[in-house]
């Protein structure tokens, strides 16, 4: 669900919503910087990119996208989430998610990281 393919710093990166629709439901991340044809360019992230942080209450975040600020320096990521842990009746049909827009940072590497686990903006 929501897969989003943006091309930075000579790679292509598409982001997926997996797991469940409960708190569990997160986002992975595969990218590639040569042949997208060739399986072995491919390389999956080994655990979630984003999930959820109770601490931050954000439950679930998900079915994400990507655009760029209105001065196109910053890319932007955006996905919907909840801000409580544990939903009632039918999580599909749940209509508490929220749609939140935060800025989408950088490692030294190029690859993006959220909740400021990396030293540099966008670049």
């Amino acid at each position: 669900m929501g897969p989003a393919a943006p091309v930075r710093h000579g790679r292509v990166f598409l982001s997926y919503s997996g797991s469940a629709t409960d708190a569990r439901y997160c986002m992975g991340l595969l990218h590639a910087d040569a042949d997208l044809l060739d399986p072995a360019s491919w390389h999956k992230s080994p655990q979630p990119v984003f999930a959820t942080d109770a601490k931050r209450e954000v439950f679930g975040p998900g079915h994400n996208s990507f655009t760029v600020s209105e001065d196109g320096r910053q890319d932007l990521l955006v996905y919907h989430v909840r801000n409580y842990r544990d939903i009632e009746g039918d999580p599909l049909w749940n209509p508490d998610r929220h749609t939140c827009v935060q800025p989408l940072h950088r490692d030294a590497d190029g690859m993006p990281c959220s909740d400021g686990r990396c030293d540099q903006p966008n670049g």
